[in-house]
C-alpha cells in the first residue's frame, strides 16, 4: 500500500480517480503490473491513475508530500507587568533586565501603566474618572512630586533600552458597562497626564521621552471590556488589546483592525487546578489570595513548572506565542515573580525564541499574510525537538 497523508494531495487524487486516465494501457499490460492502490473510504486507485494524479500536482505547483507550507516561526514569550506603582520594582526590573541582556538583547517587556501613578497625591483633583468623583481612584495616585520624577526616569530609561510603554487606563476602574464616550474621556485623560507630567506636578523639565501617540497597546483594568472598549481604542490609535482571554496554542487573531493578545488559559503544575497566565489568579487558585509563608516555596515551584510546560508545548507544537501577566505588588511574598525570573532566565535566548514587547509581537502579527498564519494555526512547518531547559541553574 502507498499512504498518502496530505489533505491537497488527497483531493486532488480523489478528483483524478473520477477522470479518465492520460494513456491507454491494454488489459495485458493491466495484468502484468503489479497493482499499487490509494485507500480511502473503500476507493482504489490503480498505479497509473497514480501517477497521472501526481502528475497533476506538480502541473499545480503543490508541495511535494511532507514538505512543510511555511518556514517555522520563532517562539515568542511576551512578559508584561500592571499596576506599574512601586519605585523599588521599577529598580528591580530594570537590574533584572540588564542582567538578562548583558550579552546581548535576550529580553524586553512590556509596561502597562496606569495614568494615576503620574498625578501627585496633592494634585489628584486633576482628574476625574468616568462617573466617578473628582480626585477619586481605585488605585493609589503617584505619592510625592520627587516620586513622580523619579517614576518617570525609569520609564525613560527603559524605553530608551527598547522596552514598550502600554496603557492600562487612569484610575483602574471597571468598564465592562462604560460607553464609548466614557471610553474616549479615559483615554483623553491618560493622554493628557502623560503629556503633561512635568506641568501637573510642579516638575520643570520632567517629561516622557516619547510622545502619547508611541503608546499602541492597552490591557483594561481587571480584564473588565465592552463593545464600547474597541472602538474607543481605533479612536485613539491603538494597535492592539490584551484583555481578551483564550486558548493556550492559539495564534493572535486581528479583530475590527485590533490585534488580540489574550492572555492563557493553564492547568497549573502538581495541582491541576485552571487559571489565566496571570500572577493574581495563580494567587488565588493556590491560596484564595491569602499569603502563607509556608506554602512559598511550592508556590514558587509549581508556578514555574507551569509556565515551563507552557513553553515546551507551544515551542514543540503550533508555536503561538506566549502571554504572561504580572503586577508590581508581591503577591505570595514575591513568589510570583521570583517564578517569571527563573523562567525568563531558562528560556529567553534559547534558539528560535523570542522575548519580545507586545509592540514587537504586532509588528510581526502584521507582516504574515493570511495564508502563513492559517499555517501557524495549524503547525504546518517543520518541527525541531524543545532545547534543553537548564531548570536547576536558574533557580537562584
Amino acid at each position: 500500500m502507498l499512504f498518502v497523508s496530505q489533505r491537497a494531495i488527497f483531493r486532488l487524487l480523489a478528483r483524478a480517480m473520477l477522470s479518465p486516465a492520460l494513456n491507454s494501457t491494454s488489459r495485458s499490460d493491466m495484468l502484468a503490473l503489479h497493482r499499487c492502490r490509494f485507500r480511502s473510504g473503500g476507493l482504489n486507485l490503480t498505479a497509473q491513475k497514480l501517477v497521472a494524479a501526481l502528475a497533476t500536482l506538480v502541473a499545480l505547483g503543490a508541495p511535494a508530500p511532507g514538505r512543510a507550507a511555511v518556514d517555522r516561526p520563532p517562539q515568542f514569550i511576551v512578559m508584561a507587568f500592571d499596576n506599574c506603582t512601586e519605585l523599588e520594582r521599577w529598580q528591580e526590573l530594570t537590574d533584572f533586565a540588564a542582567e538578562l541582556n548583558k550579552d546581548g538583547e535576550r529580553v524586553h517587556f512590556t509596561f502597562f501603566v496606569s495614568g494615576s501613578n503620574f498625578i501627585a497625591d496633592s494634585s489628584r483633583n486633576i482628574y476625574a474618572g468616568p462617573h466617578q468623583r473628582r480626585g477619586y481612584s481605585r488605585i493609589s495616585f503617584g505619592g510625592t512630586p520627587e516620586q513622580i520624577r523619579k517614576r518617570v526616569e525609569y520609564v525613560n530609561a527603559l524605553y530608551r533600552s527598547g522596552h514598550e510603554i502600554a496603557s492600562h487606563a487612569v484610575g483602574h476602574f471597571n468598564g465592562a458597562s462604560w460607553s464609548a464616550v466614557d471610553w474616549e474621556k479615559e483615554f483623553r485623560a491618560f493622554g493628557q497626564i502623560l503629556k503633561n507630567v512635568g506641568p501637573n506636578n510642579g516638575l520643570p523639565g520632567s517629561q516622557f521621552a516619547f510622545p502619547v501617540t508611541d503608546v499602541i497597546g492597552f490591557r483594561a483594568p481587571y480584564l473588565a471590556k465592552g463593545a464600547a472598549l474597541y472602538s474607543a481604542l481605533k479612536a485613539h490609535g491603538f494597535r492592539y488589546d490584551t484583555s481578551g482571554v483564550g486558548q493556550a496554542d492559539a495564534w493572535p487573531e486581528k479583530i475590527d483592525g485590533l490585534w488580540r493578545f489574550n492572555l492563557a488559559m493553564l492547568r497549573i503544575q502538581g495541582s491541576g487546578r485552571g487559571t489565566l497566565s496571570m500572577d493574581y489568579n495563580f494567587f488565588v487558585a493556590q491560596s484564595r489570595a491569602a499569603y502563607d509563608p509556608r506554602r512559598y516555596d511550592m508556590t514558587r515551584e509549581q508556578t514555574l513548572k507551569t509556565y515551563l510546560q507552557y513553553f515546551k508545548s507551544n515551542y514543540a507544537g503550533n508555536r503561538a506565542p506566549l502571554h504572561i501577566g504580572h503586577h508590581f505588588m508581591n503577591y505570595g511574598g514575591g513568589a510570583y515573580n521570583e517564578a517569571l525570573k527563573s523562567f525568563a532566565r531558562a528560556v529567553c535566548g534559547l534558539p528560535e525564541v523570542r522575548c519580545v514587547t507586545y509592540a514587537k509581537l504586532a509588528d510581526f502579527m502584521d507582516q504574515q499574510n493570511a495564508n502563513t498564519l492559517a499555517a501557524f494555526r495549524r503547525g504546518d512547518f517543520a518541527h525541531v525537538a524543545i532545547p534543553t531547559l537548564n531548570v536547576a541553574q536558574v533557580l537562584r
